[in-house]
């Protein structure tokens, strides 16, 4: 019965090479900012703390939160969200 078989749902970003690619690299040189930054980090400055600690946190959170919304049950039935 290998005729019956569904097609399996694609992996997250699969075919999505030069959009992953930009993304990746717009959050890595917010982050690399945020790390910059600490160049001027004093016990007197601390403005340079706080930048780097919202940049970082900025990368880390966007992208995650900017993630595939497909749920697992939309997953393991092939359909994908918005078709």
């Amino acid at each position: 019965m290998a005729g019956t078989r569904s097609k399996q749902p694609t992996h997250s970003g699969e075919g999505h090479l030069v959009s992953n690619l930009v993304t990746f690299i717009i959050f890595l040189a917010i982050f690399a900012v945020g790390l910059y930054s600490l160049n001027w980090l004093s016990l007197d400055n601390v403005w340079p703390m706080v930048i780097c600690l919202a940049l970082g946190t900025l990368a880390y959170f966007v992208p995650f939160v900017t993630g595939r919304s497909d749920t697992a049950k939309e997953l393991a039935e092939g359909r994908v969200a918005g078709k």
